[in-house]
């Protein structure tokens, strides 16, 4: 059988790893990229030349380079977008996690790669609307694929609290408490709540919404 291992790196550190196989923890197959990646560090060497020949290249082949490339590639030109702190296009990113939802993988891929560039370049606000529909994403798969629903969720609290360590502490609260009182869910509910309880005061929140 073929399972889809990935493993997420920044500055040589492992920052997540994913199989889709069944078995939990840390399983052969992620144990056998590692170990080929240990046994191959070329595949991660760097182009040392590239700020060369960028700037041998002259203005005209790079615009017209980045023009074909634009045309090409929607998500290269939504980066360069938030890159160069432009206007980004907030419905490329919601159909995209939306067209990710076919296969529970590309949410987590999602996740690792679109959400943590959207964070650092401070689009707070579309980070909270795609966290909304993972939420409803995962009351839709919580009865057939537990592993990825748990894995999403995980990563949900990891952005929340990346949120609020941003500053943007209210809506955050505001979301995680909009959710922990009207979600059916119970393990949104739990996870979400803990969340909650390591930013705000949960008691508070519980109380203020009997007395209303």
């Amino acid at each position: 059988a073929s399972y889809d291992v990935r493993i997420s790196l920044r500055d040589d550190n492992i920052t997540s790893m994913y199989c889709s196989c069944p078995y939990e923890d840390n399983c052969k197959h992620l144990a056998a990229v590692l170990y080929y990646m240990d046994n191959h560090p070329e595949i991660f060497s760097k182009d040392n030349n590239i700020r060369d020949l960028v700037y041998n290249a002259s203005l005209n082949d790079l615009q017209n380079f980045l023009i074909e490339e634009f045309e090409n590639d929607s998500a290269l030109l939504n980066r360069f977008r938030i890159f160069a702190d432009l206007d980004i296009d907030e419905n490329f990113y919601i159909e995209k996690l939306k067209n990710s939802f076919s296969k529970p993988v590309n949410v987590i891929r999602f996740t690792e790669e679109d959400i943590p560039f959207l964070i650092k370049s401070n689009h707070f606000d579309l980070v909270l609307k795609l966290s909304k529909l993972m939420v409803d994403y995962l009351e839709e798969i919580y009865n057939y694929d537990y592993d990825a629903f748990y894995i999403i969720l995980h990563k949900l609290d990891t952005i929340m609290i990346g949120l609020f360590n941003k500053g943007y502490e209210k809506p955050v609260l505001d979301f995680l408490a909009d959710i922990i009182l009207n979600s059916d869910n119970i393990e949104i509910l739990d996870m979400l709540t803990d969340t909650y309880s390591r930013i705000g005061d949960v008691e508070k929140l519980f109380e203020d919404n009997l007395k209303s």
